[in-house]
């Protein structure tokens, strides 16, 4: 009897304890909830609070999230958006993070990553921000991550929230890829002709620190047929322990080496990561998953290898050991070097943010079924995913 009562004793405190926890989870939930007044709108759909930026010719842009926890963002660090670009409109658009100033921003940005399975933003907060806004202003959801490895899944987000998309997309509001290409000025003389087999001595590398993407089930059958150097946090999987010491520079590793594996963590619609570039930018061969969003209104003509222009895993590894014997054939993965020249993105199109903020004929659009049409891991990933284990699956 007297156990029983220990029992019934024990379950009552561990019950009282959870009871307490949630409280205090909820009670931290609350009062870390930013709570906004109302801002007025005037009858025009103007904020009131926003008639001296109209005046002055500034509109302002408001940074809501932070960018992977950080505030303010990397390259947005001033409260001027840098638009000293020749052929920038000379217009003004200020900066500013602090979400109190909803009220007067002419425009509100939401880095998903940061919404979502993050969750520094709740339904709670973006409703009350839908109840109160004006009509004049827009709300933009920005990511570079793609809907498989950052999905905005965990919260509810009003319908019809967001106005304009800022991502890799090529049918977003501003297209802001990781990179991109250009052809080289009449005023500048082609690269001389280098062999680039001559000073590569090994054969692949991959780097890789995200596991468990499908991607390591296409690696580890590719690992019957040859070998590859595997850096990262998830060399241990494949039985390699490659470092990059912090004495060293990290970058002489790669040099040394043909082919990288440009391999995303989800293959989705135009999805084309730092991996490709910073492989252009290494001189190494970059090998890729997917084939249909690498055209060349994306990335330099023949510049990369594709898995899906190959039958099997095993194909695609006799033709990289082809091309590791074959110098001339190697070195056709650079002939777009004569006439193009690649380079990184690390801003988004602030200019033309800024502009449109200033278009007064541009009308807020408003983006409704915007997580099952626009930013969809259905829509955007499975078939290319299913065809890619169709293709591992082959012998």
């Amino acid at each position: 009897m007297r156990i029983l009562k220990w029992k019934t004793r024990r379950v009552i405190f561990v019950g009282l304890l959870l009871l307490l926890l949630f409280l205090g989870i909820v009670f931290r939930y609350r009062r870390n909830f930013p709570h906004f007044e109302p801002w007025n709108c005037t009858n025009s759909g103007e904020p009131e609070r926003m008639s001296n930026a109209k005046r002055n010719d500034t509109r302002i842009i408001l940074f809501y999230t932070s960018w992977f926890g950080l505030k303010p963002w990397p390259h947005f660090a001033s409260s001027e958006l840098n638009l000293s670009h020749s052929n920038c409109p000379e217009k003004k658009c200020k900066i500013t993070y602090n979400v109190y100033d909803i009220g007067k921003s002419d425009l509100v940005i939401f880095h998903a990553p940061d919404m979502g399975s993050r969750g520094y933003v709740s339904h709670r907060e973006l409703q009350q921000i839908q109840t109160y806004r004006c009509p004049s202003q827009r709300m933009a959801f920005f990511s570079q991550e793609s809907a498989q490895a950052e999905p905005v899944n965990n919260i509810v987000i009003p319908d019809g929230f967001f106005n304009w998309t800022i991502t890799f997309k090529t049918d977003s509001d501003f297209y802001f890829p990781y990179g991109s290409y250009a052809r080289l000025s009449s005023a500048e003389n082609p690269p001389p002709l280098i062999d680039y087999a001559a000073s590569k001595s090994k054969f692949v590398i991959w780097a890789v620190s995200n596991c468990g993407h499908i991607r390591e089930q296409y690696v580890k059958k590719l690992l019957n047929y040859i070998s590859v150097d595997i850096y990262g946090k998830c060399s241990y999987i494949y039985g390699q322990d490659n470092q990059c010491l912090k004495s060293r520079n990290c970058e002489d590793i790669f040099k040394p080496y043909k082919f990288t594996f440009a391999f995303e963590n989800g293959v989705c619609t135009d999805y084309i990561s730092e991996k490709f570039w910073t492989a252009l930018q290494r001189n190494l061969v970059p090998v890729v998953l997917a084939k249909d969003y690498y055209s060349v209104d994306a990335v330099p003509p023949a510049s990369f290898i594709s898995v899906q222009d190959f039958p099997s895993v095993k194909a695609l590894a006799e033709y990289l050991l082809y091309l590791d014997k074959n110098d001339t054939a190697y070195n056709e993965y650079f002939s777009w070097r004569q006439k193009f020249v690649s380079r990184r993105n690390f801003n988004f199109e602030a200019c033309k943010v800024c502009d449109a903020l200033h278009d007064g004929r541009l009308k807020p659009k408003v983006y409704y079924d915007m997580f099952k049409k626009f930013w969809s891991e259905d829509v955007d990933c499975k078939k290319r995913e299913e065809t890619l284990l169709r293709l591992i699956d082959k012998e």
